[in-house]
């Protein structure tokens, strides 16, 4: 699944129409003073130096739940608050964020403030660490804080990856997915001729991936030479010291380079597409008995597949838009 960190909880409103997000680029001075190109990291939660979060202001709706819609289905409470409580990762971006002040919050937030907008809605977030060890459905994991306490009615930033043994203990069940991530083959320098990964196999190009990985496993399964890295921001900082010239990463990770590694100069090759076994589906969870939720989120899923907007949202978040895969 993914990661975060248990914050205070923070209210969005649904984003603006004609809003338009891009990375701008901006200077921003070093200790050496000279100007130097970069981007502005957004304000961000940090619970373990944050008052109110150590006074123990956490593990709480978002926005308190009036009685009578404690007990009641969750359309019913959507409808009775006027709006939906979901929980989602504190930095996972490009998907969500704690970000105080500057906009935008991330994809997925983006996505559900989207849906509610359409119906007059407003979205609530929770903030939540999906990185406890074992996973989220592990005891005293991401579910038992947030869900399963009534914290949300939906839960962000997940992975659908055939290792679902903890939904059944917790009597939850994905939304029909919405996207899928994969890890991309990106190439700088002498490797920009490079178009697959049969491409670097047959030139002897090194491709940097990252260690103990899915994507090590497939490298290493098919011949193709490889040099591996801890986790996907190490490989990023490999390809921006010159160790390797081309990499597979995962896609997610091409929107977090723009941010911290301004000086990146490496590009997803264009038109390139995940292996099969390299790429993932993209839903979220929700209680099983929650039906009717279930089936509105699926329908506006549906939706914005057909009519372009989930494709639009993750070109404007600088991630490549792949469908959902059939399992």
């Amino acid at each position: 699944m993914f990661l975060a960190v248990f914050s205070l909880n923070l209210c969005f409103g649904p984003a603006a129409a004609d809003d338009v997000f891009q990375l701008q680029p901006e200077y921003v001075y070093g200790k050496n003073r000279k100007p130097t190109m970069g981007y502005r990291k957004p304000e961000v939660f940090e619970p373990l130096s944050d008052r109110l979060y150590q006074s123990g202001y956490r593990d709480f709706p978002p926005t308190a739940v009036p009685d009578e819609l404690k007990n009641v289905d969750a359309m019913t409470r959507v409808r009775g608050m006027g709006r939906i409580l979901a929980c989602a990762d504190g930095w996972f971006w490009p998907f969500s964020r704690t970000a105080r002040k500057n906009e935008p919050p991330g994809l997925e937030v983006e996505l559900l403030q989207t849906i509610a907008k359409k119906n007059g809605w407003d979205v609530d977030i929770a903030w939540v660490n999906m990185a406890t060890r074992f996973g989220p459905g592990a005891p005293g994991g991401a579910y038992a804080r947030s869900i399963d306490k009534g914290v949300c009615d939906i839960v962000m930033g997940l992975t659908v990856t055939g290792d679902d043994h903890h939904m059944d203990p917790h009597q939850l069940a994905f939304t029909r997915p919405f996207m899928s991530t994969g890890f991309v083959l990106v190439t700088q320098g002498p490797a920009k001729g490079i178009r697959s990964l049969e491409d670097a196999k047959a030139q002897n190009v090194k491709v940097g991936v990252p260690a103990y990985s899915p994507m090590s496993e497939y490298a290493e399964a098919n011949g193709i030479p490889h040099a591996t890295f801890f986790q996907n921001y190490q490989v990023i900082d490999a390809l921006v010291r010159g160790e390797v010239n081309a990499a597979m990463i995962w896609s997610g990770a091409i929107s977090q380079a723009k941010l911290n590694r301004p000086e990146a100069e490496f590009e997803m090759v264009k038109g390139f597409v995940p292996p099969p076994s390299m790429r993932w589906n993209s839903a979220w969870v929700i209680k099983a008995k929650e039906t009717e939720l279930k089936a509105f989120l699926d329908e506006a899923f549906e939706n914005m597949l057909k009519s372009g907007e989930m494709r639009r949202l993750c070109e404007r978040y600088g991630i490549p838009f792949y469908p959902p895969v059939d399992p």
